[in-house]
């Protein structure tokens, strides 16, 4: 919690807060940054439900790490989220895409951003809102949510979230999310980055394709054994696979479809 303490101060996350929520969620008894960083504490150490805020009352080094002489009841806390609505996600999104954008200028080398782009599955309970029977792997017949995210691999932070019902098709409702994608990347961070995207096969869509080569980005994305693409035939009748590189268990082929 110390180091977090000096990483939060040292990249301004109290004035970031203060200027996309202040407006939006002020917090009227602790203040928004109180209460932002009450939750992310919560997390950090452990704590699922905000009942269990009542575990940490009492201890002075969480209590320096919210910045409180004493700590919210969790029916303050669960009072003052109950005021998120839609525009607050908007600017939460926003925040995120300040806070990132400057981690990646200030600590980040690299000129070639990797960006894993996925979707997640979260199981839910049947009276939660917005929640549909989908694709679960775990468990079929349960309501869940199939939230996306683009997540940034040099250094693992999430660049973007967006939740959705968990009756959707990753490549056909990811379109939207990549557009904002690339305009929030130009957004905060310019055109100084070569961006690259790995993808699993539920992206292999010929408008994700357009997307990406539109932006001149480069992709790596699973090809599913479709019929219409007959790949199972053009495997059996190559004959000349080159090592992609040495030290990988990977090949291609010079084969042209």
């Amino acid at each position: 919690l110390e180091l977090l303490i000096r990483y939060f101060r040292n990249t301004g996350l109290n004035r970031l807060i203060r200027k996309h929520l202040a407006d939006v969620v002020p917090g009227k008894d602790f203040g928004v940054v109180a209460f932002c960083r009450v939750i992310l504490g919560l997390l950090i150490v452990g704590g699922r439900r905000l009942r269990h805020i009542e575990f940490l009352k009492g201890d002075p080094m969480f209590e320096r790490f919210c910045g409180l002489c004493q700590l919210p009841t969790d029916r303050t806390v669960s009072r003052w989220l109950k005021d998120f609505r839609a525009r607050t996600v908007t600017v939460l999104k926003s925040l995120n895409a300040e806070v990132v954008a400057q981690v990646v200028k200030s600590y980040l080398p690299a000129r070639t951003l990797t960006i894993d782009v996925d979707g997640t599955v979260i199981s839910t309970g049947l009276k939660v809102g917005w929640a549909f029977r989908g694709y679960n792997p775990h468990h079929r017949k349960v309501p869940s949510y199939f939230p996306i995210s683009a997540l940034l691999a040099e250094s693992g932070h999430i660049l973007r979230l967006h939740n959705r019902p968990g009756n959707v098709n990753d490549g056909s409702s990811s379109l939207t999310f990549l557009r904002e994608l690339f305009q929030q990347i130009k957004e905060t961070l310019g055109r100084a980055y070569k961006l690259r995207f790995r993808m699993d096969g539920d992206f292999f869509k010929i408008k994700v394709l357009k997307l990406l080569e539109s932006h001149n980005a480069g992709y790596a994305i699973k090809v599913p054994f479709w019929q219409c693409l007959d790949l199972q035939r053009l495997i059996l009748t190559c004959s000349q696979w080159e090592r992609v590189e040495d030290g990988i268990d990977g090949f291609f082929s010079h084969v042209s479809i």
